[in-house]
């Protein structure tokens, strides 16, 4: 695969593969009318639709990859094709509802205004509630001509058999260390230490390019300090929650789950941890980190499908917990 030669997306070099398939599938007309992109955030499925988009529209493909320069490509760079629509939650974490749906089925209805296909982009898909779900089985059931539906998905369980059986699957995993790191390592500052910014990360390039333009590291590390600090009776529980307010409560929540994880896997089999979570993870009975770990992946869950509880009153509720469950084990200094 060669670089097009405006900005256009590509598939990142972890996912030749995926992206083969689909290529030789176009090429010998085979390709379906829906494609569901599913693995972990911060890995690229939504580059790969992109990119997929963008070669199906182009004009002139330069290989396997769009041009960059004919009509098509320069509608997509200025993101105004009138045939490729992108859905998403109108807020991170709402959910997509059954109006939208209606109105990209009809979009999808309609005949290509450039002659070629139209696709649309639905991310994150599992984030559709009922309704819209089963609105959208109308365009998977009876596709119109020349039309590509792109379902992008972190959680493909939490989608209706009935969407999932209709469309064809493909699994994106994390890459491998050596080659997330050669990509990251042209991209961030030279001083940056790419291994640890991985490891941050937990393994998603995408997400550690994210964190380096926000304050994600500086909050984990506050994160971090606060939690341990009040395992180790430094500070309150409810005054963690008040500090935890300032957060991300999703992405504070994630963060939590694989802390809590990785004591899990210390504890069961012996894995590696931070030094300070290695001091507290020792002292504690593991059955108690099982049941907060529920906790804080059955808050997570309820977020992601919609759910709005009161931010205070649920890290209030968490954070009590924890304290209650590693105090209980052992008193930390």
């Amino acid at each position: 695969m060669t670089q097009n030669e405006g900005n256009l997306e590509v598939c990142l070099p972890w996912q030749h593969v995926q992206w083969q398939r689909v290529i030789d599938l176009h090429l010998n007309a085979r390709l379906p009318h829906a494609l569901l992109l599913s693995g972990m955030s911060g890995i690229g499925k939504s580059r790969f639709a992109l990119a997929l988009a963008h070669y199906l529209m182009c004009s002139e493909p330069q290989g396997e990859v769009a041009c960059g320069h004919c009509r098509q490509c320069t509608f997509n760079l200025a993101g105004t094709h009138p045939d490729l629509k992108i859905l998403e939650p109108e807020e991170s974490g709402k959910q997509i509802k059954v109006d939208h749906i209606r109105g990209l089925v009809n979009f999808l209805d309609q005949t290509s205004l450039q002659g070629g296909y139209k696709i649309a982009l639905i991310s994150p898909a599992e984030n559709m509630n009922l309704n819209a779900a089963n609105a959208l089985l109308k365009s998977l059931e009876e596709p119109s001509a020349s039309t590509l539906l792109l379902l992008i998905t972190d959680s493909p369980s939490r989608l209706l058999p009935t969407i999932r059986s209709r469309c064809q699957s493909y699994k994106f995993n994390i890459p491998a260390v050596e080659e997330a790191t050669s990509w990251l390592t042209k991209l961030i500052p030279p001083q940056t230490d790419a291994v640890q910014l991985l490891q941050e990360s937990y393994g998603q390039p995408l997400t550690a390019l994210a964190m380096l333009e926000t304050d994600e590291i500086s909050h984990r590390q506050k994160m971090s300090s606060e939690f341990i600090g009040m395992l180790k009776g430094r500070e309150t529980p409810v005054a963690v929650a008040g500090k935890w307010l300032q957060y991300d409560l999703v992405s504070a929540l994630e963060w939590l789950s694989r802390k809590l994880a990785a004591i899990i896997s210390l504890r069961m089999a012996n894995k590696t941890v931070d030094d300070d979570w290695h001091e507290v993870g020792v002292k504690v009975n593991v059955q108690e980190v099982f049941r907060l770990f529920d906790q804080v992946v059955l808050l997570l869950d309820q977020l992601n499908r919609g759910a709005n509880p009161n931010k205070q009153l649920a890290l209030e509720e968490l954070m009590l917990h924890a304290y209650d469950s590693f105090r209980k084990s052992s008193p930390l200094k």
